[in-house]
């Protein structure tokens, strides 16, 4: 069998130089990876004009809105309700949505548990224990043109 090096010192060298590459190499590897693991998931902007679209036609959604469809919608006046429900709806929200004409915005949600999320301008709030008149009290807190019926409310 041949040596793969004959000289001690140039063995030694070979050696310390490829470790030192390879440590190196361990390094920069690690330097560009662990960013790339730790980085969010990119999530894809809508324009304006999109997102007008979107909302001008449809009002109720069986999904979650994005961050950044709720932020449009809250600048420009609307209110969103989420509506967290277990199995069914129990809840007739759509005739309230379409009743107030583009002023909010329904997001149904499954969930473990049953609540209403109002987010508005004017105001945020949960609703745990759902009551029409409950709902009708929480529009009237949000909506940023309440309608003339939340005046009986008033304090």
């Amino acid at each position: 069998m041949r040596k793969f090096f004959k000289n001690k010192e140039k063995r030694k060298q070979f050696f310390i130089l490829f470790f030192t590459v390879l440590i190196s190499m361990i390094f920069i590897l690690e330097i560009v990876t662990f960013p790339l693991m730790y980085r969010e998931p990119k999530t894809e902007t809508k324009t304006e004009k999109e997102l007008i679209k979107k909302f001008s036609k449809q009002w109720i959604f069986d999904e979650k809105l994005t961050e950044q469809e709720e932020e449009f919608l809250i600048q420009r006046g609307l209110t969103i309700m989420s509506y967290y429900y277990l199995d069914n709806n129990s809840f007739e929200l759509e005739s309230i949505v379409k009743s107030l004409n583009g002023q909010v915005i329904l997001e149904k949600i499954k969930s473990n548990e049953t609540k209403l999320e109002l987010k508005s301008l004017r105001n945020s709030i949960s609703l745990e224990n759902l009551s029409e008149k409950r709902i009708f009290e929480g529009l009237c807190d949000t909506l940023y043109y309440p309608p003339p019926d939340c005046s009986s409310f008033a304090e």
